[in-house]
């Protein structure tokens, strides 16, 4: 598990895919020289309201969650307007230092969440660089399938048409090469340059490099907000005789063999 780190190697995806998996309450610290030190304080694993301070150890003088807010001179009906206009200066980050504390700020159960963090996860892949992606999606060879409880998550993200797609594709056969080369040759046939494009080399290639880089910032929002997992083939039994009645049972001789 990431405690701290930089932000060029682990982006916000990373971190809130560890703070949300794992439901935490704890505070994320953001130092950045452009815009200076934030708290991003975290219930269940949900962004809850964002304090921005000197020191960052101003951030664990407090540990009461209702005292922060009396500290800042403010009430819980505020934290729509606080985290409305303070989170999405943190989201753009690609560089700064951060830090986890988990486990310190304690919360009453009444606490509003407006935004969940696999929301934010869904949103902020979109923008991942090509080097971001590429850091995860190494093997486009590799299967994935859908986790068990993608349907129950899927509520809770609002997807676009083109990640749609391609998680309509995600299906344990498909390998990440072939998807990328659906969606190419279907975006190929629908591009109204389709009759330069046979001759427009420079074309073709820079809309496949665009469907690579879609495919693989989607499925990095796909498996970091829980909707989908490597593929896991079947595994086969060791014993000779369980591998003798596996292949059998295959096989329309099943029957007549039961009754033998």
């Amino acid at each position: 598990m990431i405690s701290s780190g930089d932000l060029k190697t682990f982006n916000l995806v990373d971190i809130l895919q560890v703070i949300s998996y794992e439901e935490k309450d704890c505070i994320l610290t953001i130092e950045n020289k452009d815009i200076g030190t934030y708290g991003v304080y975290f219930h269940k694993g949900n962004p809850v309201y964002v304090r921005k301070v000197k020191r960052n150890f101003l951030l664990y003088l407090d540990l009461d969650f209702n005292t922060v807010l009396k500290r800042d001179k403010a009430s819980k009906e505020d934290l729509f307007k606080n985290i409305s206009t303070l989170l999405p200066l943190i989201l753009g980050l690609k560089e700064g230092r951060f830090s986890i504390t988990s486990g310190f700020i304690k919360y009453t159960e009444d606490i509003p969440t407006y935004i969940e963090s696999i929301k934010l996860i869904i949103l902020l892949s979109r923008n991942l660089t090509l080097e971001e992606v590429n850091r995860k999606i190494t093997d486009l060879h590799l299967i994935y399938e859908k986790t068990p409880d993608f349907e129950e998550k899927l509520k809770s993200v609002n997807l676009n048409d083109k990640e749609k797609e391609i998680l309509n594709l995600i299906n344990g056969v498909n390998k990440v090469s072939d998807i990328i080369v659906k969606l190419h040759f279907e975006r190929v046939l629908e591009s109204e340059k389709l009759n330069s494009a046979a001759q427009n080399k420079e074309f073709i290639e820079k809309l496949y490099q665009e469907t690579e880089l879609d495919v693989k910032r989607a499925l990095y929002g796909f498996l970091a907000a829980g909707l989908v997992r490597k593929h896991k083939p079947a595994k086969k039994p060791e014993n000779v005789l369980d591998r003798i009645l596996l292949y059998l049972e295959k096989k329309s001789v099943k029957d007549s063999l039961k009754e033998i």
